[in-house]
């Protein structure tokens, strides 16, 4: 019998907003955009932050200032407007995002409650308080002080978190998993959403899936299905520096999820 773990519905509704936002009469999909000048005083929804009603609000806001109209410009325009202002959202973004709204369910905080940090100066704490999203970066949540490597693929689960690389130097990247499929107790496949600078067009939030073909063998040995024009970018960070990525589960909470048959 075929059984299926997902997300809870408050998750899955996050991903949805992030993947149609309200444009111009338009449901247009959340690009990607890293603040890789690393600025730090800025509005969070212009670091690649943003949750979804902040981003369509900047837009919104950009639109009037620049007399761009949002509902004769294309979807494809809406989004080249949107990244020419610095407005999408990051990997880390993005899921921290879908993971506090995951929390919230449970009644459990924020998932900065949950997360260890080195440093841990007063000036630092205090930053992290008053900006939390923007101070939980990809490395932080899948390295060693926040995770567990899940090593079995058969007890995979919504809400592990996939440790993979930019095309960049000392980039990280990240992909949550929100829906897994089993039969008879082995996992057949399981889903994952991430934003990605990939993909061309189709870059910033998207979803992809994983089949398991054969269960003795490690994650990059699997199908991996998010290929677009013979490229699978997603597979490609995995590879890249291999030994350092994978599974992973945050250590310091248990985040609920659906079962249904």
């Amino acid at each position: 019998m075929e059984k299926l773990l997902i997300a809870p519905k408050a998750a899955l509704d996050k991903i949805n907003d992030f993947m149609n936002l309200p444009l111009g009469g338009k449901n247009v999909t959340c690009p990607y955009f890293m603040n890789k000048r690393k600025q730090r005083a800025g509005l969070r929804v212009l670091i690649g932050k943003g949750d979804p009603e902040d981003i369509v609000t900047e837009v919104r806001v950009w639109a009037k200032v620049k007399h761009f109209n949002l509902f004769k410009a294309s979807t494809i325009e809406v989004r080249n407007f949107m990244l020419n202002r610095d407005i999408g959202s990051d990997c880390s973004g993005f899921v921290v995002h879908i993971l506090n709204a995951w929390l919230k369910v449970q009644k459990a905080g924020q998932l900065i409650k949950y997360l260890h940090f080195q440093d841990n100066g007063l000036f630092t704490r205090v930053r992290r308080w008053l900006r939390p999203v923007e101070n939980i970066g990809a490395d932080l949540l899948t390295g060693p002080l926040n995770t567990n490597i899940i090593e079995d693929l058969d007890s995979i689960q919504p809400g592990d978190l996939i440790r993979s690389k930019g095309l960049e130097r000392n980039a990280h990247h990240l992909l949550l998993i929100i829906k897994v499929v089993k039969v008879a107790e082995r996992v057949k496949s399981f889903s994952y959403v991430h934003s990605t600078r990939n993909y061309w067009l189709n870059n910033g939030v998207r979803k992809g899936k994983v089949e398991i073909i054969n269960i003795n063998k490690g994650l990059k040995d699997q199908k991996w299905l998010e290929v677009e024009d013979g490229e699978n970018y997603t597979l490609k960070g995995l590879l890249n520096n291999y030994q350092d990525n994978g599974l992973r589960r945050l250590k310091w909470i248990n985040l609920d999820y659906q079962v249904a048959n």
